[in-house]
């Protein structure tokens, strides 16, 4: 019972049912369609950059410029190939008349190299959308992708940025009103006359492809002229191509036919509907097979001079075709020639019977010609100029930093201190002692600083200062609040000290930072002392900001100096910054006009500690050492 129920079993087991069933394309169609759109339009694009780039070779040479815009129709050609291959992967069969034996061969890789001449104007019936496209990629088999031109529509050129490359491709536009295309058709076909330029012209005389209304429109034409109507095909236009062949028989010498038809067609319907553009390459249902049979006709035996004659020999080719069409209905292949010819030097030409292969490059990496004109500009752009965007952005960053702290004489301090600057003071003699000191301000960055200076206008005394308030009045007390007010710097230099012969009283001064100053006393004839000064609550005559650190944004540095030098040199002593100077005493004598008494005058060199009472008038001095 085991024994028997064991196969069975595993006969169930490996039946694949309706959910193993694997669906065609692991991808939905949005997936798909974002993929595919994202790489044609950017390959697209790509293309197009690359014939604006080399269109002013047009003004230089023109066969330059031909050769460049051959270079960008192979890229066309790659594009539309590694399309195929990825979203619509299909087989071609092909196979071919006796008249083109040595023209088809099959590489040891099994691919497919065609051997058809540099110049020739090819034909072919017009099944589905993108016959152009396989027809295409045989012109990749012969090296000829980058110098096929192609008789369209004049719809077509209006086709956003497909249209321009098109344009720029040389290919030729009709209106299908004979009498306006005549002239530019002729006028196309006149560049195209040169028997040294490699150049294939592909024309579909049935005009457009095969369709339940297009095909109701060719039995209607078939009927009025009294011609047999065609069952897989369109009746051709003969007008066109007889002026093709008019003015290029004596640089083309053959004419070459391809027929073309998918397999998975049933009888009676037609392959536009089945394998249309979205079904292809969104819904991943391309045709099985692409079957092609070539033919070879030579120029000379074609009766164009006729217009009754050439009419009669294209739709009897086009009976012919409509012929292998129905065999191929019936056997699902066209014939293949498999015969022998030997050549007077010895030579063998054999047919190449069926050659099947799938449309691909014969390398991937091919591929990257598509952007390599683009991505080559990019890279000379970054090499030479790759800073700039980054130094742009920085300069601009710079500048409205700039403006946004120029717009008033209060942002001063946050300016000074956001860039890297060096402080020099210029004191005054022993005479001027107390006056205000002339800043010099060298700014080795930005120029923000001396701007906003300027803005606050020259001061008689040669300082550059923001608007203070009025100054106090002798014998009047000055109050203050007990909140610490925000120093600024501009208050520490520019503010300037009122006389010292008031007593003026203070309730309330806020404690400003420590400052410390090196200066030199020159009237003693000694070398530089190191004064600290600090001010204390209730311990001054009147409020003075100490002048604050100056900061930097990226290193600060410290405050120097400029040293001066011996008496006898008349040179300026260093100020004393934010420090009072007693007023003289009666009765006391000097060396000079405003000059401070010296050590030998006063004390023996030792530290001296004044503590001033709440009301005294003199500034506390603290730490004065000599040395």
């Amino acid at each position: 019972m085991a024994a028997a129920s064991g196969p069975n079993m595993a006969k169930v087991k490996t039946r694949p049912g309706p959910a193993t069933h694997i669906r065609n394309g692991e991808y939905s169609a949005a997936t798909r369609a974002l993929a595919l759109g994202s790489y044609f339009i950017s390959g697209c694009m790509a293309i197009n950059a690359s014939q604006f780039l080399g269109a002013p070779l047009y003004l230089i040479n023109e066969n330059w410029y031909n050769s460049w815009i051959a270079f960008t129709k192979q890229s066309w050609g790659l594009l539309t190939t590694s399309m195929t291959q990825c979203w619509a992967p299909t087989v071609v069969r092909v196979s071919g008349h006796k008249s083109i034996r040595g023209e088809l061969l099959r590489t040891i890789d099994g691919n497919l190299l065609s051997n058809f001449p540099e110049r020739m104007i090819l034909i072919a019936n017009h099944q589905i959308y993108t016959d152009w496209l396989y027809l295409w990629w045989i012109g990749y088999t012969n090296g000829m992708h980058g110098r096929i031109y192609v008789v369209l529509k004049e719809s077509l050129r209006r086709i956003p940025v497909i249209g321009w490359g098109m344009q720029f491709s040389q290919f030729i536009f009709l209106k299908r009103n004979w009498e306006a295309d005549k002239d530019q058709l002729a006028a196309h076909l006149q560049k195209l006359n040169d028997a040294v330029a490699p150049m294939w012209l592909m024309l579909f005389p049935e005009g457009t492809n095969l369709h339940p209304d297009t095909r109701k429109g060719s039995k209607k034409w078939a009927d009025k002229n009294k011609i047999p109507d065609m069952q897989h095909q369109l009746l051709p236009r003969s007008k066109g191509l007889q002026f093709c062949i008019q003015q290029l028989r004596r640089t083309v010498p053959y004419v070459y036919d391809c027929t073309i038809a998918y397999e998975g067609v049933p009888t009676g319907e037609y392959a536009s509907e089945i394998f249309t553009i979205n079904a292809a390459y969104f819904g991943g249902k391309p045709p099985k097979s692409v079957n092609m049979y070539w033919r070879r006709f030579d120029i000379w035996s074609i009766p164009v001079d006729n217009a009754r004659d050439f009419d009669n020999w294209l739709r009897a080719r086009w009976l012919e075709k409509d012929q292998l069409l129905d065999n191929y209905q019936k056997t699902g292949r066209f014939p293949a020639d498999t015969g022998v010819d030997e050549l007077p030097d010895g030579r063998k030409r054999r047919g190449a019977g069926y050659i099947e292969t799938e449309i691909k490059p014969n390398k991937w990496y091919e591929y990257l010609q598509i952007f390599a004109p683009v991505g080559m500009l990019a890279f000379v752009l970054y090499m030479f100029y790759g800073g700039l965007p980054k130094q742009f952005m920085k300069d601009v960053g710079q500048r409205a930093v700039e403006q946004s702290q120029l717009e008033g004489p209060e942002n001063l301090e946050q300016l000074i201190n956001s860039a890297p600057r060096i402080v020099e003071v210029d004191s005054t003699n022993a005479s001027t002692v107390g006056a205000p000191s002339r800043i010099k301000i060298t700014n080795q960055t930005p120029a923000a600083a001396k701007k906003a200076i300027k803005k606050l206008g020259p001061r008689p005394s040669g300082v550059r200062n923001a608007k203070s308030k009025a100054k106090p009045i002798a014998g009047q007390a000055v109050k203050t609040s007990g909140k610490p007010k925000k120093l600024n710097a501009k208050s520490a230099v520019d503010a300037k000290p009122p006389k010292l012969d008031a007593k003026p009283e203070v309730d309330a001064v806020s404690k400003p930072p420590e400052t410390s100053h090196r200066a030199t006393n020159h009237s003693a004839g000694e070398g530089p002392k190191k004064l600290e000064t600090k001010n204390e609550t209730n311990a001054s005559h009147v409020k003075v900001a100490a002048p604050t650190k100056l900061k930097s944004v990226s290193t600060p540095k410290k405050l120097s100096t400029r040293k001066v030098g011996s008496k006898a040199s008349g040179t300026p002593a260093a100020p004393n910054l934010g420090v009072k100077t007693p007023p003289k005493l009666a009765g006391k004598s000097t060396k000079g006009k405003g000059a401070p008494v010296s050590e030998k005058e006063n004390n023996p060199p030792k530290k001296l500690e004044i503590k001033s009472k709440p009301n005294d008038h003199h500034t506390t001095k603290r730490g004065m050492s000599s040395k």
